[in-house]
């Protein structure tokens, strides 16, 4: 196994211990965020509700005590109770609350005055019996979620433990595995430029330190010879055997041309005696070694030789004019001479820079990736803190994904590209731009005029990444968002300014993409408020704090459905509004969950209606990309009974955007089961009539800000009788949504609108509230519902 591959090999081991390290701090973290919320939820809950119901039973006394006992003020205590109960932590303490119920239901009910206020006193005392034992049961729970944190913080630092015993065994095993072979090959160079040309070296097994222990021996073995030639050789000359030393001369020429490396021989007046093949070809000089030196000082290489002379030094490193990288190594003679050896390392030294570029930087771009934004950025807020104010500009591009999915990953790779040399063209020298990943970028801009100099280059950006992108031959139009945040006298943290300019660049494109916003501390509030909302959602589906309302849909002859609105009744804050939740609910993907939801409530309280009646419910865009839709409708018709002809699913032109092919099968699949398919928000499209082309909809549903105009704009009438129509023509049925005035309602019937809902007929209603609908739509027609207008609206009161 190569040096390399042993080092990538323990990184990678380091690694998994860091990653295991962390999935078992997020563990821990999980497990006592529980223990916090078992607490929150039980032992705090259950004893704030007792007290609660408490403080109401006093109430309740006070008032029975004047001879007048309130029903609302009975079944506040009997609710407080029930909840105290269902939070109880022990059976004692739901049996304490039980009894506590039937104490009141009883003390209520005594039949005279004395014996009430008996009863009352009695359930007081039961009252402070309750809280005892509630309070004992949290105690309980303390101490044992104290003895779990405990055994988890001893559990964690052995964990630690094993984590830092396992790198310090990984960082030893590469130890022995890398440094040992190149020591020893060390002390072999060392020793062989030292003139110790007698050194016993190991060659065994593969790998560099083997083929660098082979080579030294090699090296050895050929000084060895050449040195031995050389005094052969004048030995030779003494006796004056000429022929032998030429033969001696030939073989030393033989083996040091042979070399790997270039090698010269200075004498003690440092004059070269002999150079090998080797270092000629390296710097280019002819062979004649008399001239190698000359040649040497001619060719601006002076500085190798002259090095060569301070024999202080062992080894260096110098850069050749022409860019190349020679090391030298040099060591004395036993003469007063010296040996000096020659390798290029230019091709090392070039892979090692890239490596380090590489490290730095992002390949598909060639922009400064996170870690090299991350070492610059301390150093700008530095010299933010000496008055230099910075800008960060965080940007998204808009419809890049459309760009990828539609012409494939190579146009997107393509537009990424043309991208950074446009952002490079808007951008000063003093200005870094980042590829974070992906389709998002981040500009940090120096010694800014605060925001004046932020303002002009994100107005750059936007202007210039509108404008279109010539990709394959085809044009293609995105478009970036932009947050802004300030160095603010320099004083934040990096990631909290990069923090702040990614939720500025939310808003940006919350707003409408294609803009930017700085950055203001209401975005983070609004953060934080979302993921309460979040959390509160997680919890709501668990709880079954969801439910289904009920809009009717009117037509000529009465209601012929209805269609089901998913509500969230929050236990602190009430009613949730949809527009409020439902897109949390999409972007953590709980929407799939909460939609099966519906089906199955919808399809089930459809089963109890009466006749034909049909149930309308709406499918989020996101229902279709889990490919499961088809099952949950199949699933939910066969658990409740419903016949598919009443189920009516709404989608809007959204979904057919994101994947048109893979929707429409879906479509017909649910169209084969015998289920009707509506389009709903028509007309608020830009592509509306290619859908109508290529899937046969059973409705048109005309959106309500055509309908809220009807009366009154003569442009929204024509939209709407094109529509009904367009509609008619297809043999499709039309529905007219948000009719609130009379008004509307005649114009709506003039044009032949066959059907028609809003708050005119009635608001969403609970399930149990349907019959009443029925009763005041069932039997009516168009014409006559405005007469009932006002019974309508008293029902609706009643509801609320």
């Amino acid at each position: 196994m190569s040096i390399r591959s042993k080092i990538l090999f323990g990184c990678a081991a380091l690694t998994l211990l860091a990653v295991g390290l962390g999935a078992y701090a997020q563990k821990a973290e999980r497990d006592l965020g529980s223990l916090a919320l078992r607490i929150y939820d039980d032992a705090f809950m259950g004893v704030s509700y007792l007290r609660s119901a408490q403080v109401d039973f006093a109430a309740l006394a006070a008032s029975a005590h004047r001879g007048v006992v309130q029903p609302d003020a009975v079944e506040a205590v009997l609710d407080d109770l029930a909840v105290a109960r269902d939070r109880a932590m022990s059976p004692e303490g739901r049996d304490a609350a039980n009894r506590l119920g039937g104490a009141v239901t009883s003390a209520v009910h005594q039949p005279d005055q004395a014996a009430t206020e008996r009863a009352l006193a009695a359930v007081q005392a039961e009252f402070e019996q309750a809280v005892e034992t509630f309070a004992g049961d949290g105690f309980r729970y303390r101490r044992g979620v104290e003895a779990m944190v405990a055994a988890q913080a001893r559990r964690t630092w052995i964990v630690i433990g094993l984590t830092v015993l396992g790198a310090l065994s990984i960082t030893f095993l590469l130890n022995r595995l890398i440094a040992p072979p190149v020591r020893r090959a060390v002390r072999v160079a060392q020793a062989i430029a030292a003139g110790n040309l007698d050194n016993v070296i190991p060659v065994t097994g593969r790998g560099e330190t083997a083929e660098l222990l082979r080579a030294l021996s090699i090296m050895q073995s050929s000084i060895a010879d050449a040195l031995a030639r050389i005094h052969a050789l004048m030995q030779q000359q003494a006796t004056s055997h000429a022929g032998e030393l030429a033969r001696q001369h030939a073989r030393l020429e033989a083996a040091l041309d042979n070399m790997t490396q270039g090698l010269c021989l200075f004498g003690n007046d440092g004059r070269l005696v002999i150079s090998n093949k080797r270092f000629a070809e390296m710097f280019g000089i002819p062979g004649a070694e008399a001239l190698v030196e000359t040649m040497l000082h001619d060719a601006g290489l002076d500085l190798l030789v002259g090095s060569a002379r301070d024999t202080s030094l062992s080894a260096l490193t110098c850069e050749l004019p022409d860019g190349r990288v020679i090391a030298v190594s040099q060591h004395a003679v036993a003469d007063g001479g010296w040996v000096a050896t020659y390798e290029d390392i230019s091709e090392r030294r070039a892979t090692e820079s890239r490596m380090a570029h590489l490290a730095r930087h992002d390949g598909l771009t060639g922009l400064p990736n996170r870690l090299l934004f991350t070492e610059h950025l301390a150093g700008s807020l530095a010299r933010a803190r000496r008055g230099d104010g910075i800008a960060m500009l965080c940007l998204d591009l808009d419809r890049f994904k459309i760009v990828n999915d539609t012409l494939g990953h190579a146009a997107g790779d393509e537009l990424l590209r043309l991208v950074t040399k446009r952002l490079r063209e808007c951008t000063r020298e003093t200005d870094l731009v980042v590829r974070l990943g992906g389709d998002e970028f981040v500009i940090v801009q120096e010694k800014s005029t605060q925001p004046t100099d932020a303002t002009a280059l994100a107005k750059r950006l936007v202007d210039l990444m509108g404008r279109a992108f010539l990709i394959e031959g085809r044009e293609v139009v995105i478009g970036v968002s932009i947050g802004i945040a300030l160095s603010m006298d320099g004083l934040e943290a990096g990631e909290a300014l990069l923090k702040r300019a990614d939720l500025a660049m939310y808003r940006a494109k919350n707003d409408g993409r294609g803009t930017f916003r700085f950055f203001e501390r209401e975005m983070d509030d609004a953060v934080q408020i979302k993921r309460a909302l979040e959390l509160d959602l997680r919890q709501a589906l668990s709880d079954k704090h969801f439910e289904v309302f009920y809009q009717p849909l009117v037509q000529a002859g009465g209601i012929a459905g209805f269609e089901a609105l998913l509500r969230w009744r929050h236990p602190q804050r009430g009613m949730v509004s949809p527009a409020d939740f439902i897109p949390i609910a999409e972007e953590t993907g709980l929407i799939g969950q909460m939609g099966a939801w519906v089906l199955r409530q919808a399809c089930a309280d459809a089963v109890t209606w009466p006749g034909t009646l049909k149930v309308a419910v709406n499918l989020s865009p996101l229902q279709f990309q889990g490919r499961s839709l088809v099952d949950d409708v199949a699933q939910a018709l066969r658990e409740t009974g419903l016949a598919p002809s009443r189920l009516e699913l709404e989608i809007t032109e959204s979904v057919l955007i994101q994947d048109a092919d893979g929707v429409l099968k879906t479509l017909h699949a649910l169209r084969e089961m015998g289920i009707r398919i509506a389009m709903d928000d028509f007309g608020t499209g830009y592509s509306s009539l290619s859908y109508l082309r290529r899937f046969p909809f059973d409705k048109i549903k005309i959106d309500q800000s055509f309908v809220k105009g009807i009366a009154e704009q003569e442009d929204c009438r024509t939209i709407v009788r094109a529509v009904i129509g367009l509609g008619r023509s297809l043999h499709m049925s039309v529905n007219a949504e948000g009719v609130e005035t009379e008004a509307q309602l005649e114009a709506l019937r003039s044009e032949g609108c066959g059907e028609i809902q809003g708050y005119f007929f009635s608001k969403p209603k609970p399930a149990d509230q349907v019959a009443d609908m029925l009763r005041l739509h069932g039997n009516a027609t168009l014409p006559a519902i405005g007469h009932d207008r006002q019974s309508q609206d008293e029902a609706s009161v009643a509801a609320e």
